[in-house]
């Protein structure tokens, strides 16, 4: 059978590809064949699926290359006479013809192996009227077929048009054609928002099977392709910087509905709850950052002396007007908390609301629930009453300035640092952890010149919020546990020392090891802090657990059923918290790439550094110490270990590292 195949011109197929040649010879049980370019192949018999042959035979391969580019010239013109459809409605669906019996049917001569030959490259370049089968052979196609080809096909030329849409799109982006300032079309928007969800997901985008096709990409999501997309949503006006994709990949959701902005409206309206109203005379004060807004705690010191204050702790009252079933109440539930990072906040519920209608402002009445404490000077704190009432802040006063207050031991205030500070010592005593932990305040008005600002974590202002917070939320929980009242609590093991605390150090994460805090519906310890029971009730703006909490809340303190099941809050418990992790690994990546934009800025300056682990490919995971900053680093040996010096020479932004060279005194 071989032998029978030389000196043929041939089609043939290999790799999916179709070819022609001449068929010089044979060799082992192959074919050799001699295309008109490229090397000769040696092919199995079944690789060729049509040869034919003349009279007349080439004297060599060049001549038959000759002979065989004409044959296809002449069989091109042929394809183009066959008429497909015509010949489909002549014969019988679903059997399968040769091209023999199609060239005896269809062909004027069918021995003329060209016609034949144009007659195979027509069927073969259909893909609607026949089925090209494998032994060679063609099958009519059903009507039920070409109606579903029918439609594939009309897809498949919108893609296609739509192709050539997107690639004049991404022209006009790149030349600066289509701005920031140009007009654009829905369609066009649509198309910005399919990318900057392909930016955010990547293969898992819904998007990614179409738009990867359009865009020629390949099956896998890199940096090439996230920077194109950032290329283009910036040169239509979508900026996506750094910090803003990180908080978009962990679903942090940027814009507030229509239907929720409505709701603002609904509440802002609401008349004023007829409640008890705090006495004018009683100073009231909320504590903050100097850019806080959403103030959603303060306090009020009600009676002093030298033995015991008593204290009111207001926690704003968002549950008489975010009800569940509001479109507010469903948008917290969504977003589970507001997100701070460096660069901006992004509330839980919208600005009208957090940064001013439930907002502790001074000046301004508001609702909210009110904490009475006695305090004593041994640091026992004693909850005497909670009841919802209407108070008017004083003044909203910044960490710096309460400071100074209790420096100059102004009014009460040197008494409330003074007992504040004996509850803390009661907590440390029963186990609570005071971690040696850093924080900064990032000043990037100048992104080119950022300053970053070291913060006292442990002034007395921030002492006596930290106290007041924690008196709320342990004696909350223990009501909730008293009362038997679904709640979602927060609960800490005993953490084990692995390390000792060398002199003159703080403990840190380094000498202990402990699990992280987790939600449950089940009270318990929560050994960080030193309590017995513990749940979170002093920010309803910010965290909706808080917000659910004080729903619940006042159901209790009027002893009524409660608003949630404790299935509501197990559920519940297990969405914030898996929520909450990405969310805080957000914020700690934006403020990573922040500290490194600063390093950026610094190359050539020495840092303290400890070592923490090796890592892969020759790097160590060092500690900065100066900025708190742990990053993976290259440029050191095998054998550091503790504490060095070292030169910052380099510094990566994506992945994170940075290159360093090792200091001593000498250099």
């Amino acid at each position: 059978m071989l032998d029978s195949l030389t000196n043929h011109y041939c089609i043939y197929f290999m790799d999916h590809k179709m070819g022609y040649g001449w068929i010089e010879g044979t060799q082992k049980n192959k074919l050799i064949i001699i295309p008109p370019q490229g090397k000769p192949k040696l092919l199995l018999p079944n690789r060729v699926a049509y040869s034919w042959r003349e009279k007349k035979l080439p004297f060599n391969a060049a001549q038959a290359h000759e002979t065989l580019e004409l044959h296809m010239k002449q069989a091109e013109l042929y394809k183009q006479t066959f008429e497909l459809e015509t010949m489909h409605s002549l014969l019988e669906n679903m059997r399968e013809y040769t091209l023999e019996e199609l060239a005896v049917d269809f062909l004027d001569k069918p021995e003329n192996s060209v016609c034949k030959l144009g007659l195979f490259l027509a069927l073969h370049e259909d893909s609607f009227w026949f089925k090209n089968n494998r032994n060679l052979t063609y099958t009519p196609r059903t009507s039920a077929e070409l109606a579903v080809l029918e439609v594939q096909f009309t897809r498949l030329q919108e893609q296609q048009k739509r192709a050539v849409i997107i690639q004049k799109w991404i022209k006009q982006l790149e030349s600066g054609e289509w701005n920031a300032n140009t007009k654009i079309t829905a369609e066009q928007q649509n198309w910005l928002d399919q990318q900057l969800n392909l930016l955010i997901e990547g293969t898992e985008s819904p998007y990614w099977k179409e738009m990867s096709t359009l865009l020629d990409w390949g099956t896998s999501f890199g940096i090439g392709e996230e920077n194109s997309l950032i290329r283009w949503l910036t040169g239509a006006g979508t900026s996506v910087s750094t910090s803003r994709l990180t908080l978009l990949r962990a679903n942090v959701r940027e814009e507030f509905p229509e239907e929720v902005l409505a709701d603002v409206e609904r509440v802002r309206n609401l008349p004023t709850a007829k409640l008890t109203r705090s006495p004018a005379e009683i100073q009231t004060f909320t504590i903050d950052g100097e850019s806080t807004l959403d103030y959603d705690d303060a306090f009020s010191v009600l009676e002093w002396n030298k033995a015991q204050l008593i204290v009111a702790v207001h926690i704003t009252d968002l549950s008489h007007s975010v009800h569940p079933g509001d479109p507010l109440f469903k948008e917290a539930e969504d977003r589970i908390s507001s997100v701070y990072t460096i660069e901006r906040t992004i509330p839980m519920l919208p600005e009208e609301l957090s940064n001013d209608y439930f907002s502790l402002m001074s000046g301004e009445d508001r609702a909210v629930f009110s904490f009475k404490f006695k305090l004593n000077e041994n640091g026992d704190w004693r909850l005497l009453e909670v009841i919802p009432s209407i108070i008017k802040v004083h003044e909203n006063l910044s960490y710096e300035q309460a400071d100074l207050l209790i420096e100059n031991n102004h009014d009460f205030w040197g008494l409330m640092n003074k007992f504040c500070k004996c509850a803390q010592e009661r907590r440390l005593e029963k186990g609570a952890l005071n971690l040696a932990r850093k924080e900064f305040n990032f000043d990037i008005s100048d992104p080119e010149h950022i300053r970053i600002i070291p913060l006292k974590r442990n002034s007395p202002a921030s002492r006596i919020i930290e106290e007041l917070a924690i008196a709320v939320n342990r004696e909350t929980a223990r009501l909730f546990q008293e009362a038997d009242f679904p709640g979602i609590y927060r609960t800490q093991s005993s953490y084990e020392l692995i390390k000792e605390v060398e002199d003159k150090e703080l403990l840190s994460l380094e000498n202990i090891r402990i699990e992280p805090a987790k939600l449950t519906t089940v009270p318990g310890i929560h050994s960080g802090l030193g309590c017995e029971v513990y749940m979170q009730a002093t920010s309803p703006i910010r965290r909706f657990t808080d917000l659910i909490t004080q729903s619940q809340l006042k159901k209790l303190i009027k002893k009524e059923e409660p608003v949630f099941s404790t299935e509501d809050m197990m559920q519940w418990a297990e969405e914030v918290s898996f929520r909450q992790r990405k969310y805080n690994k957000a914020e700690r990546n934006i403020t990573q790439y922040w500290k490194l934009r600063y390093l950026q800025q610094h190359l050539g300056e020495i840092y303290v550094a400890k070592i923490r682990k090796k890592l892969p490919n020759n790097n160590t995971e060092i500690e900065l110490l100066e900025l708190a900053c742990v990053v993976p680093a290259t440029g050191l040996g095998k054998n550091e270990e503790g504490e060095l010096m070292l030169r910052i020479d380099e510094v990566g932004l994506d992945p994170p590292r940075i290159g360093v060279h090792i200091q001593t005194l000498s250099t």
